[in-house]
């Protein structure tokens, strides 16, 4: 059994979880993303293409290091927060 919830492929909680791992560390690599997320290197590398292109969420990367600069216009911080601790109601999938 793993400490790591897992959400099914689809759902947005896999990006915010993927964001949420992002902000929470101070050097960010996609190593420990995928360590922090229990999703492969591509999904992380996917979600996090996606933030930006779909959601407008700002991230940057220096070298190895990614870094959440902004939530962007359609994702609020606390929004995500709620929906990955089943605040608003949606089941929290455990692995």
């Amino acid at each position: 059994m793993t400490d790591v919830v897992s959400y099914p492929k689809g759902d947005l909680r896999r990006m915010l979880s993927v964001l949420a791992a992002l902000e929470s560390m101070p050097e960010a690599t996609l190593v420990k993303l995928v360590a922090k997320t229990g999703l492969d290197k591509k999904t992380v590398s996917n979600l996090i293409i996606q933030a930006g292109e779909q959601a407008g969420v700002q991230i940057s990367k220096s070298g190895p290091i990614y870094k959440l600069e902004n939530w962007g216009p359609v994702i609020k911080r606390s929004g995500a927060k709620m929906a990955l601790t089943g605040a608003l109601n949606a089941p929290i999938v455990l692995a």
